[in-house]
């Protein structure tokens, strides 16, 4: 380009001293070359201008498309991917709740067993003392049997020991029921 620009200024000049020899020739040959490289330079600069414009353009239009490709695909994969997590969280939630779940019934479980103990545990006490009170008043009530039969130094006949027998039968009785 700038070689034509070079030639052409090289032309005009030759032109130029052949139009001192010659102004009727020169001045329409001149004009008309001028004009001729004019054009040419024009053409050939809105021909390289052209093409420069088209090559922008498809770089910039490429590139959008690609730009766009990629965040149609960013978001495809982003919602797989945001799925995927979502499936996961329920998941370890169900899991959480599952072993919270066990917890919560082994616990219950424990609390019943430990329940029942202390039920047991406080029958088999309330049923030895009420056994132990029982048995120390059958005691207090024999010894004082004995102690008024003692003091009487009486001796003591078939009645009095048939009576005895069975008020003892009937104490056994009562701490039986």
């Amino acid at each position: 380009m700038v070689e034509m620009k070079n030639h052409i200024e090289e032309y005009d000049d030759k032109l130029s001293t052949a139009e001192a020899s010659e102004p009727d020739k020169s001045q329409l040959n001149n004009g008309r070359v001028k004009q001729i490289c004019q054009q040419f330079l024009t053409g050939s600069d809105y021909g390289l201008a052209y093409r420069l414009q088209q090559d922008e353009f498809s770089v910039h239009f490429d590139r959008n498309r690609t730009q766009r490709r990629d965040c149609r695909l960013g978001v495809c994969t982003a919602k797989e991917v945001q799925q995927e997590e979502e499936k996961a969280h329920v998941a370890k939630q169900l899991d959480f709740n599952k072993g919270k779940r066990i917890i919560e019934e082994n616990d219950a479980e424990l609390a019943k067993h430990l329940q029942n103990e202390a039920m047991k545990k406080t029958a088999k006490h309330t049923l030895l003392t009420s056994n132990n009170e029982h048995n120390l008043k059958q005691q207090n009530l024999n010894e004082q049997l004995y102690e008024t039969i003692d003091e009487n130094n009486d001796i003591m006949n078939d009645e009095q020991l048939a009576r005895l027998l069975q008020e003892e039968e009937f104490a056994l009785n009562r701490t039986s029921y």
